[in-house]
């Protein structure tokens, strides 16, 4: 992994619009590390989630802490994506069903979300999204409205 520290000023504040979602939680700050190139099957990386997207290249999410430990122990091209990618995770599989057309049975998978293209995985009832950060706020502001009508 390259690291160019004249690419990142450091860290401005931000606020969430998700601060005030219930059932929302925002993982903006974890740490998402594209791998390509590599048998991803065969990726085992501990305290680390691998979503796979292809047989060559996968997701890893780690603790933000970590990504750049992890980077060093991943086979093939690694590319850090903390910065480009924001992340949602969220409840519910009715909502999930207002928000994709997704088979939420045949999670990982990368579509479209809100409108916005995604990786979509799951765990039982809860399901994580990461989109591109440009366009983060309309999914959280989507996914937010989407809930409260459930409500």
């Amino acid at each position: 992994m390259i690291d160019l520290p004249f690419l990142a000023p450091g860290s401005a504040p931000s606020t969430s619009p998700l601060a005030d979602a219930e059932g929302i939680r925002d993982l903006s700050a974890l740490g998402k590390l594209e791998v390509r190139g590599a048998d991803v099957d065969a990726l085992d990386v501990a305290g680390s989630e691998v979503v796979r997207i292809s047989p060559r290249r996968a997701l890893v999410l780690c603790d933000p802490g970590r990504r750049r430990e992890v980077a060093r122990e991943l086979p093939g091209v690694v590319i850090d994506l903390t910065a480009a990618w924001a992340g949602f995770e969220v409840d519910g599989e009715v909502l999930m069903r207002r928000l994709t057309d997704l088979d939420l049975d045949a999670l990982p998978a990368v579509g479209k979300v809100a409108t916005v293209q995604a990786v979509v995985s799951r765990n039982g009832d809860r399901f994580r999204l990461l989109v591109p950060r440009e366009l983060a706020g309309s999914v959280a502001a989507i996914v937010a409205e989407e809930q409260e009508s459930l409500a």
